[in-house]
């Protein structure tokens, strides 16, 4: 459980989201996470000990850290009780965002096995996203008062008229890019920063990802632009390119800043291989 979730209210909210949990007869043992990247440390720790599911309590970014653990110890199911800001890894695998729902899904123990992205020595659930979105995320993690896609537009309002498109390179073989680039969001699921849909023909488990490219932009276009993201309309607009793929290499000869669902990061120099692993992870998927 991350108490630093949703800006802190996990944390302050625990005792009674976890009487909650109680009620409904869900108590198994929990652990709080203390810092960033300790759930991945939790997570394969659970594994080694024997534990074949692991539930996390808490947003993307924390799924994220989770799923690196599962997979650098071995493997188990992953549960989700979504408390985040986004909760996108949720949404994007049909899963309840109420508490209750999510805790008797995992009750339920139904799976599935979705797909995962490698980036570089990564491993993503659901989204990555490049250029733009990655400034809007650093920025958007220090304001968390708001959920959902008003914290992403609050931190998007101070961001787009700072940002300066870097130049790139983009190909899987059959798609080459190069220039300057505005937008690279690249995705197992469909939304992305609490509900942007930027790849909405994504699916998490059909052993391919999607990726939308905008291309530079003048400052004028971008909120437009953003508000075609909510809208799931972003990829028709000129400029914008939907890519399919199983792979995707990115060129860049400057530092680019990302998220890995939702976790602030950065691309450095020469670039970074996208590539997906088809049914690598068992999830508990809602009930039927």
């Amino acid at each position: 459980m991350n108490p630093a979730a949703a800006g802190g209210r996990v944390g302050r909210q625990w005792p009674r989201l976890h009487r909650r949990l109680r009620s409904i007869g869900f108590d198994p043992p929990f652990v709080f996470t203390e810092a960033p990247g300790h759930a991945t440390q939790l997570a394969a720790e659970a594994v080694r000990l024997g534990e074949s599911l692991v539930v996390v309590a808490g947003g993307d970014g924390t799924i994220c850290e989770t799923l690196q653990g599962l997979h650098d110890a071995g493997g188990a199911t992953l549960g989700i009780l979504p408390l985040g800001t986004g909760n996108d890894a949720a949404r994007s695998l049909g899963l309840p965002l109420r508490l209750e729902l999510a805790a008797n899904a995992i009750a339920k123990g139904r799976t599935r096995r979705v797909d995962v992205i490698r980036a570089g020595d990564r491993l993503v659930l659901n989204a990555i996203g490049v250029g733009l979105l990655g400034a809007i995320n650093v920025n958007a993690a220090s304001i968390k008062v708001v959920r959902g896609i008003a914290a992403y537009l609050g931190a998007a309002a101070g961001t787009l008229f700072r940002y300066r498109c870097p130049e790139i390179t983009l190909t899987n073989g059959s798609f080459t890019f190069k220039g300057a680039m505005t937008i690279l969001a690249i995705h197992n699921g469909v939304t992305t920063g609490g509900g942007f849909r930027l790849t909405p023909a994504a699916v998490p488990d059909d052993g391919q990802l999607d990726a939308c490219l905008v291309e530079a932009t003048r400052v004028a276009t971008r909120l437009a632009r953003l508000v075609a993201g909510v809208r799931g309309t972003l990829a028709k607009k000129p400029g914008s390119h939907e890519i399919r793929f199983t792979r995707l290499e990115l060129g860049t000869g400057v530092t680019l800043p990302c998220h890995f669902d939702g976790n602030p990061s950065h691309i450095e120099p020469p670039g970074m291989t996208f590539e997906v692993l088809p049914a690598a992870q068992v999830v508990i998927s809602a009930e039927s």
